[in-house]
């Protein structure tokens, strides 16, 4: 049952939420061309079908990441494979993710099982953290990173419990262990702090210094011929998409890890309501995540000897941010990166539920109950509220009673025409026509759009995309042919879509 919960959580976000932007890299990279260069003239997307529809091979799918994006290669061949299986539609491409998110969550519950925890209690609290379900759903590599951090888990509860009474199966269970935590780094870089604190855990976990060495060697060998793959892919990388975040900021990025982790438990329920009320909820959010922390440190020699290894899984993230923020100069925080530390989180939980449960069971199933009533509420405004999903798809359907065949869809190039362009190309009819905006061709768009009746301006885009809509909205409002009708939607998040008009020179602009 809690299975079937998880994925319906998985499968309707699935479903219900708009194309996100960083899936077109996924699409691309295993697809015939990493970054599309898309037609200077006007366009349908019918006409460029083939960049969503092309299969790249192995060797093409590991050149594409090595000459044009920032990933590691394990996440990426399973969907070039995938791919051939089940299609190329968003949904299809979503469904691998969703495969191994429900994976990843059974495998926690048999971990619960093992360290005495209710599997029951854990999967809720693993599928309700939006964190999980939010990055358990995208066409990205965090969900098989997400199962491979599990499979590691779980291998180093083995270790510990098989220590004693059968040493050469805990040493099985340690290059298991060491094979999958890296594997997880192969799926995504920043898996490596939540591994690294698994693997660190059972080394001072092992029942004696002789079996901490034997288990460091066993572990060390897979994990360290996984990690040197992982390496040369970030070597060769780590120049190819500078500018990506904003300079390091100490307290800013304090900051917004205390509110991504917040809302990696519970979720975007102060986005659904403004004013004073955003403030209430938000405070009340923090008030309940104070209580259960607080639970958890009152109790704590009574969580049991996985306690430590729960609480570094769920600190690992946030830490190795702030170590990356140090030592490259920005802030690399977003909440899929912290979502990482969803399951640990849901474990110390669990635990911290247990511990009370029998010294005060019906204050612990009201407290526990509220925790999941909470995050359940998260988790639906996931799949239903726009506030926490990207706006292609709102954009667009605020824009389509202005598009057809004599309207022309001006959308940014960004920063390098996959984000943003591949974003909308998705979510239009498939003869729509439409123009890209970009550094170089930006300022000419009220010629280029000169064979339309009306211009529709996507204003969503990246930092890069933000001033080429500046430069083509200027050109347009100082083209005597063209005049703004006005702003026709607009999000809390600063995107827009306006709407202009071919008019005669010295014409009035119509009033809508």
């Amino acid at each position: 049952m809690t299975l079937l919960l998880c994925a319906t959580v998985l499968i309707a976000a699935a479903v219900l939420r708009s194309t996100e932007y960083d899936e077109n890299y996924s699409v691309f990279v295993t697809g015939g061309t990493a970054r599309p260069e898309w037609p200077e003239a006007s366009f349908v997307p019918n006409d460029v079908r083939d960049y969503f529809l092309v299969h790249a091979t192995f060797n093409e799918i590991i050149d594409n990441l090595l000459k044009t994006d920032v990933h590691p290669p394990l996440y990426f061949l399973a969907l070039g494979s995938w791919r051939h299986l089940a299609g190329n539609g968003l949904f299809s491409l979503r469904m691998l993710s969703v495969i191994f998110g429900i994976s990843a969550v059974f495998v926690w519950m048999l971990t619960a099982w093992r360290v005495g925890l209710s599997p029951l209690m854990v999967g809720l609290l693993i599928s309700f953290s939006y964190g999980f379900g939010y990055t358990g759903h995208i066409a990205r590599g965090f969900a098989l990173a997400h199962l491979l951090i599990a499979v590691t888990v779980f291998a180093v509860v083995e270790v510990v419990r098989s220590g004693v009474t059968a040493p050469r199966s805990s040493l099985a269970w340690a290059a298991i262990a060491g094979l999958a935590s890296g594997l997880a780094t192969m799926t995504n870089y920043l898996a490596v702090f939540p591994a690294a604190a698994v693997l660190a855990w059972v080394f001072f976990a092992a029942v004696s210094w002789k079996r901490h060495l034997w288990i460091v060697f066993t572990a060390g060998i897979p994990f360290c011929m996984t990690m040197i793959i992982s390496l040369y892919f970030f070597v060769v990388q780590k120049d190819s998409r500078t500018g990506q975040f904003e300079p390091f900021s100490p307290f800013s990025m304090l900051a917004r890890l205390a509110q991504f982790n917040m809302a990696n438990l519970f979720g975007g329920l102060p986005l659904y309501v403004e004013g004073a009320a955003r403030t209430a909820v938000g405070g009340s959010l923090a008030v309940l995540l104070l209580v259960v922390v607080a639970a958890a440190a009152y109790r704590w020699r009574q969580l049991g000897q996985t306690r430590w290894l729960w609480l570094s899984g769920a600190l690992a993230p946030s830490a190795g941010l702030v170590g990356l923020g140090i030592a490259f100069g920005n802030s690399p925080v977003e909440l899929r990166y912290v979502a990482f530390a969803a399951p640990f989180a849901a474990m110390l939980i669990a635990s911290a539920a247990t511990a009370w449960g029998r010294l005060a069971p019906v204050a612990t199933a009201a407290v526990l109950g509220l925790v999941l009533t909470v995050q359940f509420a998260g988790t639906l405004g996931m799949q239903l509220h726009s506030a926490t999903q990207q706006p292609f798809r709102l954009a667009i359907a605020a824009a389509s009673p202005y598009l057809g065949d004599s309207s022309v869809l001006l959308v940014p190039f960004g920063n390098d025409g996959v984000g943003i362009t591949g974003s909308v190309l998705r979510e239009i009819s498939p003869a729509q026509s439409v123009l890209t905006m970009s550094n170089t061709n930006a300022q000419s768009v009220p010629l280029r759009a000169s064979a339309y009746k009306m211009a529709v301006m996507f204003g969503v885009s990246d930092r890069d995309g933000r001033e080429q809509i500046n430069v083509a909205s200027a050109a347009l409002r100082g083209h005597p042919s063209w005049c703004s009708s006005g702003i026709v939607w607009h999000d809390f998040r600063g995107g827009y879509i306006e709407v202009f008009d071919h008019v005669l020179p010295q014409t009035s602009c119509p009033v809508r």
